[in-house]
């Protein structure tokens, strides 16, 4: 594994908090949305929609973050390279 670049650090890092409030955000809306559709009519009805569409987008979200993932730009470089050689 090859050592990170101060400035690669604070790229991961950043990417890091974004994916956490995007899972904050994610979990404090839905708690809203169930609430919401409880609300309505005293049934569970449509919240799910929203949370399984939404929830796709979030782990979308942690596989573009997750370093050395399948779909990890590093990952793709070194691929590339040693096909290249």
């Amino acid at each position: 594994m090859k050592k990170l670049t101060d400035e690669q650090i604070i790229e991961q890092a950043n990417k890091n908090i974004s994916f956490k409030r995007h899972s904050l955000v994610y979990v404090l809306v839905n708690l809203l949305l169930i609430v919401l559709d409880w609300y309505d009519n005293g049934r569970f009805e449509w919240f799910y929609f929203a949370s399984v569409g939404w929830g796709i987008g979030l782990l979308s979200h942690y596989l573009s973050i997750k370093p050395n993932s399948i779909f990890s730009v590093e990952k793709e470089i070194e691929r590339l390279k040693k096909n290249n050689n």
